[in-house]
């Protein structure tokens, strides 16, 4: 089985006779291929991806120019990669706003997480976040919009991964929250090693609360991240029932070398079953989630988890270390199917996004990889066992590049979104390839 490298040396060396144009590349008559760059001075960073059933797409990123705080920006694009239309949300002047998650909502409508930062604890160190939510239009208008501030000030500060638009309207999130305080430790004498707790909220059309995950009076329930780890994503089984993707450590029994692996848990509309609690992963390794989806019919059915397996360095986990690429797929009940490292590649990742290929009948891994002077884009196709069929790659291998969201075109085409770093800035960037991942019809 070839992974055709002779596809991503030529990817990569194109990206880099373009590094210097901050200009949308590529122009002309092309609209089966392209690769297109967007953003204003400074800096933009890609983050999220909706694909429209009318064929155009809209891209969540971040921007910031040297001197100001950072945004949110939102852009439209046509199925050329024009832009039809740019909004940016946050106040000029204010606090930074790290977009998150772009979610579409069943009216037609959509939903953007962002964490707004306010500042630092002096007694922790540790910065302080609350969460946003923005209902917006499909033209970009907000309808409305709301501020989730630590609980009401029972929490110390939470980071949002995740947004899920629910089919009653309202929607949950999840993250994780650098306030120990949160749960009980299981352990004595953990808490002065536990540095993230997990969490998942629903929240009602109005946004108000429907259910949390965490206790907010004594008797506070036992930790879900013993040392470190995160809520990633809830997915809707049914109105009543959903399943809640995470990663976390110290979860199996006695934790000595706090590996940390994939766990996912069943909640109901009161909030979380720790009973039905799943773990994927090598207990000696850490894994760490970067995303879950649930895969169509035409594929099978069931969950499938996406993320980074990293050597265990025999101390708490580094949420940033370079591994493997790992996933974990499950039966619609979450019972395991597979798991393990993506065979056949080499190098060190970082894993950010996975999409179902319906027309090629497997997966869209998305992440980046390190290289001796920065890292670039990589995206590789699995067949539903998970092996390797190509890998190609985008970006200069001395620049920093990163992947943010893949999708499947209903032609099989691929839309890739992600960073590129050219010579000075950092830029959005959309690239469409064809089933094979390349830039060619």
């Amino acid at each position: 089985m070839s992974l055709r490298r002779n596809n991503y040396i030529f990817l990569g060396l194109l990206m880099v006779l373009f590094a210097c144009d901050t200009k949308q590349d590529f122009e002309g008559e092309f609209q089966n291929y392209f690769i297109k760059y967007y953003g204003e001075d400074g800096n933009q960073d890609a983050v999220d991806m909706v694909v429209n059933a009318d064929g155009t797409a809209l891209l969540l990123g971040n921007t910031q120019v040297l001197g100001r705080n950072k945004r949110m920006v939102l852009i439209k694009v046509g199925a050329r990669g024009e832009v039809l239309w740019e909004e940016r949300f946050g106040a000029i002047g204010g606090n930074d706003e790290n977009a998150q998650d772009l979610e579409p909502t069943a009216d037609g409508n959509f939903l953007i997480l962002s964490n707004t930062l306010y500042g630092t604890d002096p007694s922790t160190n540790d910065n302080i976040y609350d969460f946003k939510v923005l209902r917006i239009r499909g033209d970009g208008s907000v309808i409305d919009s709301m501020y989730f501030g630590r609980n009401g000030g029972r929490w110390a500060t939470q980071f949002a991964y995740g947004i899920t638009a629910l089919s009653n309207g309202g929607f949950a999130v999840t993250g994780s929250s650098a306030d120990e305080t949160i749960y009980e430790e299981p352990m004595s004498g953990a808490s002065d090693l536990d540095f993230e707790d997990l969490f998942a909220i629903g929240f009602n059309r109005d946004f108000t609360r429907a259910w949390v995950t965490v206790e907010d009076v004594e008797p506070r329930g036992q930790s879900l991240g013993e040392h470190i780890g995160s809520g990633i994503k809830v997915l809707e089984k049914s109105p009543s029932e959903f399943y809640w993707f995470t990663y976390s450590d110290g979860l199996r029994g006695i934790d000595t070398q706090y590996e940390s692996n994939f766990n996912s848990w069943v909640l109901d509309d009161n909030g979380l079953s720790v009973a039905s609690v799943a773990f994927s992963g090598d207990n000696t390794r850490e894994e760490r989630l970067a995303s879950a989806i649930q895969v169509p019919a035409a594929l099978g059915g069931g969950y499938y988890e996406f993320g980074t397996s990293a050597i265990d360095n025999g101390i708490v986990v580094n949420p940033d270390a370079w591994g493997d690429l790992y996933y974990c797929r499950r039966n619609s009940t979450r019972g395991l199917i597979d798991e393990g490292i993506v065979r056949g590649l080499s190098g060190s990742f970082l894993a950010h996004a996975v999409a179902p290929a319906v027309y090629s009948s497997g997966f869209l891994l998305l992440g980046h990889e390190k290289t001796t002077l920065g890292s670039t884009i990589r995206l590789t196709q699995v067949d539903l066992s998970s092996a390797p069929r190509w890998s190609v790659t985008f970006g200069a291998f001395d620049k920093n590049s990163r992947g943010a969201a893949v999708a499947e075109l209903p032609d099989g085409r691929i839309l890739v979104l992600g960073t590129i770093e050219l010579e000075t800035q950092r830029k959005i960037a959309l690239f469409k390839l064809n089933a094979q991942g390349e830039l060619l019809d």
